[in-house]
């Protein structure tokens, strides 16, 4: 009996281009969806949740849940690639390919807690004002204040980036350069100088600072070796190990293409 190999169907109503120009917004997208969805949570909660009529029912309300909507619409496009922008271990790899196995439940999680993340950065963000506001009114205060006004602030801002970067998370070939978009930074490695890919598991201190971060535990991830001795380890492609490997495969004959 011959087993039948499922084949990914074309079901994103995208072009290659067209996903290629939606993934270059999506930093913004994201940044609608943590906007909205922090004011469409705090006026609901004000106007449905509060006795009385200091807080009335606004435009602002359906306005930032149309923008959710949309936002939706949005992430719904953003996760489903068209195969023309998915890299194969058949290739081809003349132009940039997403390791889409890669990252992939940390992609997905990060995207979805948009709007709960928007609700985090702007109590953060909020309670930065306050503590402003209070180191200029209690001066002799001001270096308790300020230390926990910096943490407030690199807090607030390290889940924005973390969230806006959401739909950018994971691994992207292109004919010279696999380019590694991490939490809140992107690598470049030129593909000349990879000598070789290993699927290893993520060390401790990581793994449950992933898991803090992203509600997700997946141990295993890409680390490179490179031509200068480095050993980088790519936390982009935190994923099972099943995705890991087969990532890793075609991340490997991508490296060897190189010499066709």
């Amino acid at each position: 009996m011959t087993k039948r190999v499922r084949v990914r169907r074309n079901d994103s109503p995208l072009s290659p281009a067209a996903y290629w120009r939606l993934r270059f917004f999506s930093p913004l997208i994201m940044l609608v969806g943590m906007a909205a969805g922090a004011i469409l949570i705090v006026r609901s909660i004000l106007v449905w949740g509060v006795d009385g009529d200091e807080y009335p029912f606004g435009p602002d309300i359906p306005i930032s849940a149309a923008a959710l909507l949309l936002w939706v619409g949005a992430v719904a496009l953003l996760m489903l690639p068209p195969r023309g922008v998915i890299a194969l271990r058949s290739g081809p790899f003349d132009s940039r390919r997403l390791v889409w196995s890669l990252g992939r439940r940390f992609r997905a999680w990060n995207m979805i807690a948009a709007p709960i993340a928007g609700l985090a950065v702007f109590f953060s963000l909020s309670a930065v004002v306050l503590a402003v506001v209070s180191v200029v009114a209690a001066p002799a205060e001001a270096w308790l204040l300020a230390l926990g006004t910096v943490a407030l602030a690199a807090i607030a801002i390290g889940l924005g980036v973390l969230q806006m970067r959401g739909a950018l998370h994971g691994l992207q070939l292109t004919p010279t350069h696999l380019i590694a978009h991490g939490y809140l930074w992107t690598r470049r490695y030129p593909r000349g100088e990879i000598v070789s890919i290993n699927a290893v598991e993520v060390k401790f201190w990581p793994s449950i600072l992933l898991r803090a971060l992203t509600n997700r535990d997946a141990r295993h991830t890409i680390q490179l070796s490179l031509a200068n001795g480095a050993e980088p380890v790519l936390l982009a492609s935190n994923s099972r190990e099943t995705d890991v490997q087969a990532g890793a495969e075609i991340i490997r004959v991508w490296r060897s293409a190189a010499a066709d």
